[in-house]
């Protein structure tokens, strides 16, 4: 089940925030009556939300000139232009009052996950695997959001070109793992954003593009 609050209005620049050691609450068990349960809260901090893709594209990249992630999140039937993502509602929230300081308006979605329906012997025969799964996206998704925040106070790229080869690293271990079901397809879309940003200067808005990507993916992942 996913569930979603709107606070506020909409952004437009880098959002720099303390790192907190991101101790995500993210519990997986696997429950009876083919269910899985995962807890896990993200807050999104979004530019703008349209009702197409096209849109959404085009604001995309000012948001991302400006310094934000530009992920475009389609979610719940709404296109959400992403600059950020966090934890915890008070690190997006302080985001937002800061940009509405700066007179940029703002607004803060929720997704929270907190089961999956498994479908089919086969997606029960794999339920520890996609456990396993969605444990180490989550992780994944906080490497990124950390080596974010280190860029954008003052991380060597010698540093994040090494939190990126560990990002990729895992992700190939979990490709390894699924060479053949429902996770495989966005591993390898996980895998070629890392290559995309592992050559080259890397901003703190690559690597949040990468943690929302990586978000996304645990959002909707159907387990089959």
């Amino acid at each position: 089940m996913i569930k979603k609050i709107r606070h506020g209005g909409f952004i437009v620049a880098l959002i720099c925030v303390a790192a907190v050691s991101a101790a995500i609450c993210a519990v997986a068990i696997v429950g009876s009556r083919g269910k899985i349960n995962f807890n896990a809260d993200y807050y999104y901090v979004c530019y703008r939300i349209t009702d197409n893709g096209f849109s959404a594209s085009s604001i995309s990249g000012a948001v991302s000139s400006y310094g934000g992630a530009g992920y475009i999140l389609d979610y719940d039937g709404s296109f959400y232009v992403t600059v950020s993502c966090y934890y915890n509602l008070k690190d997006a929230e302080t985001v937002c009052d800061n940009l509405r300081r700066r007179e940029l308006d703002c607004a803060v979605l929720r997704a929270c996950v907190t089961s999956y329906t498994v479908k089919g012997y086969s997606a029960k025969n794999n339920s520890e695997l996609y456990l396993g799964n969605l444990n180490t996206l989550n992780s994944i998704s906080v490497m990124a959001y950390e080596c974010a925040n280190g860029l954008d106070t003052g991380i060597t790229q010698d540093k994040a070109k090494q939190l990126v080869a560990s990002i990729k690293s895992g992700l190939n271990g979990l490709l390894k793992a699924n060479g053949d079901n429902c996770f495989t397809k966005q591993l390898k879309t996980l895998l070629a954003e890392c290559a995309a940003r592992e050559n080259g200067y890397i901003l703190s808005k690559d690597m949040r593009y990468l943690q929302i990507a990586v978000t996304d993916v645990i959002l909707k992942a159907e387990l089959y």
